[in-house]
């Protein structure tokens, strides 16, 4: 196998060099309305893992993103919580390109060993449009429209891979507010600023 970064010999997606280079978490928060917002890595310094969801390589990337970052963070996270209420994992928008969901992965990975219960494809956007190197207004002027159908009343964790303007999250956040869901907070691996192309 090879490193996704380097193309040097790695037995797993990215080889132990590029981690260091790259990924080493900086644990950037961010509000969102009254929504905290925990980010991973500044999308700058890795923008080319986050942009592979654009390819089929992507999956294994996510992959090891999902194994390596998600799920140990949200395992220690529900380590302190109250075990008789259950924690659900809420991917934004599920969408299958290229064979797989990256966001799905997030979710997928970050339940298996923490205890929290993965809700599939449960926030779908009904809007497609793609918001990559477009500005704030038009983000706003053309909202997902995201439709909820997972249950009510439950506490989750809402996850992207990337925030920059907000404006996913933020409408993400109040449909699931509709329907009682009380999110502890957001977790994305990458934050990026606004007008940034990804």
């Amino acid at each position: 196998m090879r490193c996704f970064s380097c193309n040097n010999f790695s037995l797993e997606a990215v080889c132990k060099s590029c981690i260091e280079d790259f990924l080493t978490p900086e644990m950037i928060k961010r509000e969102v309305g009254n929504l905290e917002v925990i980010s991973f890595f500044d999308y700058y310094l890795t923008v080319e893992f986050i942009k592979s969801k654009y390819t089929t390589s992507g999956y294994r990337v996510y992959k090891f993103l999902s194994q390596k970052y998600i799920a140990p963070f949200i395992e220690t996270y529900v380590q302190g919580l109250d075990e008789s209420k259950p924690l659900y994992l809420i991917g934004v928008d599920e969408n299958v390109s290229r064979g797989y969901s990256n966001v799905a992965q997030m979710v997928h990975y970050g339940s298996l060993k923490s205890g929290a219960t993965a809700l599939h494809n449960v926030l779908k956007a009904q809007n497609r449009v793609q918001y990559a190197g477009e500005s704030l207004e038009f983000r706003l002027n053309n909202p997902r429209n995201f439709i909820y159908s997972g249950p009510s009343d439950i506490d989750a964790i809402l996850l992207d891979d990337t925030i920059t303007t907000g404006t996913t999250i933020e409408e993400a956040s109040r449909v699931l507010k509709e329907h009682n869901v009380n999110l502890h907070f957001a977790l994305t691996l990458a934050n990026a600023k606004e007008g940034m192309d990804y």
